[in-house]
């Protein structure tokens, strides 16, 4: 256990943070276990991200483009409006981007059987093997990174996911 003046004088803690009149030990000790967790998964989160911006890249897409070809998945068929709401981002964007979709034929217009102002986006055959083989490649530069990693680092891995996912299901009980 850290001693209150680590604590209290610990990097990750602002002035303020460590300083507050009436702040007891354990609240301390809570706030630099949640920096700690945070810049350990905003780190995670970058360089992943960083990766499927890299993979995306190479088909002239971003991030965005996918977010929508992965909200079509399973033959959902999904009006302009119900993307932008659900990516949120604006009509115009929406519009712009699936335009970019249509022409590459990862996705199609199609008319609503119910309005006949409203198209729906789905996706191509085309646009369901693009989906299937990035996950494909992400699974792949996956496990060539973990090829690197010896088997202590290996079992340290796996440990740690069936912690965090023992942890993240208490979460969800309250």
């Amino acid at each position: 256990m850290k001693s209150e003046e680590d604590i209290l004088h610990h990097p990750d803690l602002s002035a303020h943070q460590g300083t507050q009149i009436g702040v007891k030990v354990q609240n301390v000790e809570l706030l630099v276990i949640i920096k700690e967790f945070s810049n350990v998964f905003n780190e995670f989160n970058s360089k992943s991200l960083k990766f499927i911006d890299r993979q995306l890249n190479k088909s002239g897409l971003v991030r965005t483009h996918y977010r929508i070809l992965h909200e079509l998945v399973g033959g959902k068929e999904l009006s302009m409006s119900d993307l932008s709401e659900i990516l949120y981002v604006t009509k115009p964007n929406i519009t712009v981007l699936i335009d970019k979709l249509v022409k590459l034929d990862y996705v199609e217009r199609v008319n609503s059987s119910n309005d006949r102002r409203v198209y729906l986006v789905r996706l191509t055959d085309k646009g369901e093997k693009f989906i299937q083989g990035s996950a494909e490649e992400l699974m792949k530069s996956s496990a060539h990174f973990l090829s690197n990693l010896d088997a202590e680092d290996l079992e340290l891995i796996q440990q740690t996911t069936q912690a965090m996912k023992r942890l993240l299901s208490k979460f969800n009980e309250e």
